[in-house]
């Protein structure tokens, strides 16, 4: 058992001498992540507060919310929250827009 204690340790150890330290960069990058899916919040806003997406293509946002669910699943397969949350909410912005287009075109 003590050898096993020895594996695990030397294992976790490994781990922690692979991960590279957050740069300001990274953080730079954290930042848009969450931030640029809010963009798309008021093309949501005009389409339903005016009841009018003769103007939106929804081949554009449609292939939108298509690429958001490859980069999702991505994300899920591959364990990396930031992009996990924020392509599900682009996805879910998205998917509203299409559905605005649609309802309202």
């Amino acid at each position: 058992m003590l050898h096993h204690l020895k594996t695990v340790n030397k294992k976790t150890v490994q781990k922690k001498k692979g991960a590279q330290p957050k740069t300001f960069l990274d953080y730079v990058l954290y930042f848009f992540v969450f931030t640029t899916p809010l963009f798309e919040l008021p093309q949501a806003y005009i389409i339903y507060s005016r009841q009018d997406a003769s103007d939106v293509s929804v081949a554009t946002w449609g292939y939108f919310a298509i690429s958001s669910v490859a980069w999702l699943t991505y994300g899920i397969r591959h364990r990396i929250w930031p992009i996990i949350f924020a392509y599900s909410l682009y996805l879910v912005i998205e998917t509203s827009i299409v559905i605005g287009i649609i309802r309202y075109s």
